[in-house]
């Protein structure tokens, strides 16, 4: 049941009211040492492999599946972009779901992403998938190969009414997603209507554990507008990242419990960094940049970004970049690949690469 209807219909009218243009970002020029790389569709998020210069690029949907979303490879030395196709493996090795037996189709929608090093040292790639299913898509990535490439290996339907965001995978194998809020149902505007009472706090998400075989709800923790999630480098703690709630909170995944938490504005996707803290690209976005980069998805949005560090150990954070406008705002993820970051955006046409901090 949906709760009082005046906050989404408040809402509603600020979505449709007048909208300044002059803000948005119509070039590809850098920056100072923003360096704009205009070849995406909304790089959501982003993982880098092993060779330590390409990226596994996430890029999102547009118009609710109008335009179809990729994954993709991005050569940080070349500057050279490959949209990946997928084929399905023909040995019949399954990773996923005894019931997903069939690869995603053409239509491909996909949000957060995670790699991994499996038991046999396989790499293993996590795809979280609004497409014709809502799923988390399994592959394998052929990474020494040449051309590179993925196979599917299977997947993990979510629950009828789950709407996932991102997805890490545990060293015992399986994985955490987290839900947002409940499937969209209606419109307001750009957005569903149960994804705007999740930005006003009335949908809370949650954790969703795929133990290999089942999806079943986590207890002991939820938030407003569950975003990205982390696991550190040995199983233990799980850091959640909760968009509407501004918090980042450590979950002992053994133990089940919270046992820390710290206030960052609007955090979106986090990464490690290569000295083992969290880098998490966190929003602050005025009212005016939000109606803007709603109304405009693809184009670059101008909003407010900033990359906090966060220290697993302590909790403390500090702001280490702020910025908003040209060449992009309303960044989603920052990859570290040697000295400098790569930073995704979930609406747009591209990412950006700055010198690190």
């Amino acid at each position: 049941m949906l709760p009082n209807l005046w906050p989404v219909l408040l809402f509603a009218l600020f979505l449709q009211g007048c909208i300044d243009e002059s803000a948005l970002i119509n070039d590809c020029e850098p920056v100072g040492d923003m360096q704009p790389i205009c070849s995406f569709q909304s790089p959501e998020d982003m993982e880098l492999l092993p060779d330590g210069k390409t990226l596994i690029v996430s890029e999102m949907e547009q118009n609710h599946g109008e335009v179809y979303g990729y994954l993709s490879l991005f050569n940080t030395d070349t500057g050279i972009t490959q949209r990946l196709n997928h084929s399905t493996v023909s040995d019949g090795e399954r990773w996923g779901s005894e019931t997903c037996s069939e690869p995603p189709g053409a239509y491909l929608a996909p949000h957060g992403i995670h790699l991994s090093t499996r038991g046999d040292r396989r790499l293993q790639l996590l795809v979280v998938n609004h497409g014709e299913r809502e799923a988390v898509e399994i592959y394998e990535v052929l990474h020494n190969e040449d051309p590179r490439r993925i196979e599917w290996r299977g997947c993990a339907e979510a629950p009828a009414s789950a709407f996932l965001n991102d997805v890490v995978a545990l060293p015992e194998g399986g994985f955490v997603a987290t839900h947002m809020f409940d499937r969209p149902e209606g419109q307001v505007g750009t957005l569903s209507i149960n994804e705007v009472v999740a930005l006003l706090g009335f949908n809370p998400g949650y954790l969703l554990h795929w133990d290999g075989a089942t999806f079943y709800p986590v207890e002991g923790f939820g938030g407003d507008y569950l975003n990205g999630i982390q696991v550190s480098e040995d199983g233990r703690y799980l850091f959640i990242n909760s968009w509407a709630g501004s918090t980042v909170t450590k979950f002992d995944w053994h133990e089940r419990e919270v046992v820390g938490e710290t206030q960052v504005q609007n955090p979106d996707n986090s990464q490690w960094s290569s000295e083992g803290n969290l880098w998490i690209a966190s929003h602050d976005f005025s009212i005016g940049d939000l109606r803007l980069c709603l109304a405009y998805p693809k184009q670059a949005c101008p909003g407010l970004f900033r990359v906090v560090e966060l220290d697993p150990d302590t909790m403390d954070s500090k702001v280490l970049l702020e910025h908003a406008g040209a060449p992009m705002g309303a960044a989603t993820v920052v990859q570290e690949v040697g000295e400098h970051w790569y930073l995704g955006s979930f609406l747009g046409d591209r990412m950006l690469k700055v010198s690190r901090r």
